[in-house]
């Protein structure tokens, strides 16, 4: 047995006979769709969707503080993933991820949270690993209404409000949510703003401050001016203060959303059209570092998407720009733009169809074809670094690519259903990856954009087995993707002598390999209790190259093993239940960018609720045992990063209190 875990392997039986949640719908299969159900999430403590969908196997979080996680779907992260909201694109601004897209949405908006893993999806740009799509509520007839207050350790308080009125004809929505904590506590007794050090420690009077205070509003109109025909406007602003990052040199005390969506629905004709914008303002001014850092970063997205529904087969098309810029200022040096007012401009096309083709075999497939150009303004772009790592001073690229996948589903017997699936997937490299800039001008190294990049190319096969019963539930995947042109960060020497470094930090084309599979299923041991649990895995390998200083085959930032255990009591009325997480060690490290073992772990966690009526009451606690621990994607690369890890929770109370009228 591996002594490293052995906890895993003993309970790896178990997992793979029983997974995710039986009771209260949690997770909803649609083909490869998966659905989080926003009763889950009022379950649990999670502040953000990154949170909330780390209860889903094959998916992870990258932790950062209080709030703002960002996910991962079988080692995909960052661009590599696409987020949508009812179809539409928002994109964070920041370039060290303090706001992913999916920081910029509320619970209390969230009808349900779908997710495909894969590269199975033709209808959206970019969807090289997953993707996920943020579904908000729409209301209903007549006059409803949503109280919903979360309070828990460290300060914690999340009221929010939903207010509705719908008629045959009209209907209208508005919404309010607050969110505020404190800095958290870990197992070891400490606030998580005590673990940076040196000159990105936290100034004492600030190691107690406001870890989040976030303020979200949203409203939604929608009318039928004929029959079959809906027309729905939707509107949310988010207004977040005093976030503090700890694995980072700098923290946000602004950072400002607006998204708005306009849907046209007639017969077998959609419509979307979307515009978002981001303002983040991040500096180290809780920090005692005397060198004063600053970066403003805005992005603005815009577009449109056409779907017509012919029944077996929908064809459609998709144009959209995202602007993106970022200024950073550091100490006496001049401001830099570092990311220089970049455009991508995508024009996609693309057809799906599904057939049955008889009662026990189904088929769907898809094509899509997509024209981009990526342009950076040439008067703001550094291309003096670019020349002096790249040897081209190009601001400008245009990508045209396929994508598509089949997917074969075949009912084996009434219990039994086979699935096998091969996709083929692309997306361009991001305004960071290709443009970004900064010169340090000091001992560190320079970070810097590649223009020269390819877009990395997703080939995938997915073969899995669902089989149910009256009483069991199980479903295993296992999924092996080869990435043509994987983009990775490497160290990059100076080739033409123009600045004051000699290396940088910088992004590279290697081919990779990523592969693993999930496992999760459902026991009904009775009427009332229930047994559930999950096993997740995912392995990256890369091929080296040391004339780049690219030495080490293991792809950085891979999550490790993680299991789920659980069972729960549940009457439809009240409910107990008791789950331990775990997660192995993860030794697979990618030691050319400085990434370190981490150790495995394990916590229980406790929770139990009851409905009354329109009301609904959930209390719980998370890390029972007081844990000390770390994951894996607890911590960032550079260019900002403090090379702190920041350690997860300890434990944790909440209480969480619904009332529907």
């Amino acid at each position: 047995m591996n002594k490293r875990y052995p906890v895993l392997l003993l309970l790896a039986p178990l997992s793979l006979s029983f997974a995710q949640e039986l009771v209260l719908e949690k997770v909803e299969v649609k083909t490869k769709r998966e659905v989080l159900t926003q009763q889950e999430v009022r379950e649990s403590f999670a502040k953000d969707p990154g949170e909330a969908l780390e209860e889903m196997e094959g998916v992870w979080k990258i932790r950062k503080g209080g709030i703002a996680n960002d996910i991962v779907i079988r080692g995909f992260q960052r661009s590599n993933l696409n987020l949508l909201f009812d179809g539409a694109r928002l994109y964070g601004a920041c370039p060290n991820r303090m706001d992913p897209p999916a920081f910029h949405i509320d619970f209390a908006e969230v009808e349900s949270i779908e997710v495909v893993k894969g590269a199975f999806d033709v209808r959206n740009y970019g969807t090289l690993g997953g993707y996920v799509n943020i579904k908000t509520i729409k209301p209903k007839k007549g006059l409803h209404g949503k109280l919903h207050v979360g309070v828990g350790s460290f300060s914690y308080l999340n009221p929010s409000l939903n207010l509705s009125y719908g008629t045959d004809s009209y209907y209208g929505l508005i919404g309010y949510s607050y969110r505020y904590s404190k800095p958290y506590k870990t197992g070891e007794g400490k606030r998580f703003t005590e673990y940076p050090t040196g000159m990105n420690a936290y100034k004492d009077s600030e190691k107690d401050s406001t870890a989040f205070r976030i303020n979200t509003a949203w409203t939604k109109l929608g009318f039928t001016p004929a029959k079959d025909t809906e027309l729905e406007i939707s509107y949310t602003m988010q207004r977040a203060k005093d976030v503090l990052y700890p694995y980072l040199m700098m923290d946000s005390p602004e950072d400002n959303a607006d998204r708005v969506n306009l849907t046209l629905k007639k017969n077998a004709l959609k419509v979307i059209t979307h515009y978002s914008y981001v303002y983040h303002r991040m500096d180290n001014s809780k920090r005692v570092n005397p060198t004063f850092m600053e970066t403003i970063a805005k992005t603005k997205t815009y577009g449109a998407k056409v779907e017509y529904d012919l029944g077996k087969l929908t064809l459609g098309a998709e144009a959209f720009r995202w602007n993106w810029t970022a200024k950073t200022k550091m100490g006496s040096m001049p401001t830099q733009n570092t990311i220089p007012d970049v455009d991508i401009t995508d024009l996609g096309v693309f057809g799906e169809y599904r057939e049955k083709l008889s009662d026990r075999i189904r088929v769907v497939g898809g094509l899509r074809f997509d024209t981009t150009e990526t342009k950076a303004d040439e008067s703001k772009a550094n291309t003096t670094l670019y020349y002096a790592y790249h040897n081209t001073r190009d601001t400008s690229e245009r990508d045209t690519y396929p994508s598509g996948n089949v997917q074969l589903f075949y009912r084996a017997s009434k219990s039994t259903e086979l699935f096998a699936g091969i996709g083929y997937s692309a997306r361009v490299p991001d305004a960071q990856e290709r443009y970004f800039a900064l010169d340090r001008m000091m001992s560190q190294p320079d970070w810097v954009g590649n223009p020269k990049l390819k877009p990395p190319k997703n080939t995938e096969l997915d073969v899995g087995v669902e089989f149910k019963t009256g009483r069991l539930s199980m479903k295993t995947t296992l999924f092996y993707s080869y990435v043509k042109d994987f983009i990775t960060v490497y160290e990059q020497r100076e080739v033409n002598n123009l600045v004051s470094g000699d290396r940088a930090r910088s992004y590279a084309n290697v081919d990779a390999t990523l592969y693993g599979g999930e496992a999760r299923a459902d026991l009904a041991l009775s009427d009332t209790l229930f047994l559930s649990g999950d096993l997740s895995y995912v392995k990256g390998k890369k091929d080296t190259d040391p004339s780049r200083n690219i030495t080490d085959e293991d792809v950085a930032e891979m999550p490790p093993l993680k299991g789920r255990l659980a069972l729960r009591y549940d009457t439809g009325v009240y409910f107990a239940q008791v789950e331990t997480l775990m997660q192995a060690t993860q030794d697979r490290v990618d030691s050319d960018l400085g990434e370190t073992k981490t150790s495995g772990w394990a916590v229980v966690n406790l929770k139990a609720g009851g409905d009354l009526g329109g009301l609904r009451v959930v209390a719980g606690v998370d890390n029972l045992l007081d844990k000390f621990y770390y994951e894996h994607l607890s911590y960032l690369r550079d260019p900002f990063s403090t090379g702190s890890k920041v350690p997860e929770p300890g434990r944790s109370f909440y209480l969480n209190v619904s009332y529907l009228f």
